[in-house]
C-alpha cells in the first residue's frame, strides 16, 4: 500500500479517487453515529457497526486496486464537512 496515501495524489474522478471518497463519506458518517450513540442514544451502535464492517470492506477494495507506481492505493481517513454526507 502507498504510504500515506492522499486523495489529492489521484484526479477527480479517477477509479481510486472515487473509491477513497467513498471511504471518506462512510469513515465520517461512521464517526457521527458513534458520537451519538455514545451521547445517549445506544441504540445507534448497531449501525455504526454495520459501518465498520462498510469500512473494512472498502479498505480492502482500496488495497487491491493497483496506484500505478508499484503500490495500491489505500484509504485516506480524509474529513468530509456534515454538509456533504449522505
Amino acid at each position: 500500500m502507498r504510504p500515506n496515501p492522499r486523495m489529492a495524489d489521484h484526479p477527480a474522478g479517477s477509479a481510486i479517487r472515487t473509491a477513497q471518497e467513498e471511504f471518506n463519506l462512510t469513515y465520517c458518517g461512521m464517526l457521527h453515529v458513534l458520537e451519538e450513540a455514545f451521547n445517549g442514544s445506544p441504540a445507534k451502535l448497531g449501525p455504526a457497526t454495520g459501518m465498520m464492517y462498510a469500512l473494512k470492506t472498502q479498505a480492502q477494495g482500496l488495497m487491491d486496486m493497483e496506484d500505478g507506481d508499484g503500490t495500491t492505493a489505500g484509504p485516506t481517513f480524509e474529513y468530509v464537512d456534515p454538509g456533504r454526507r449522505r
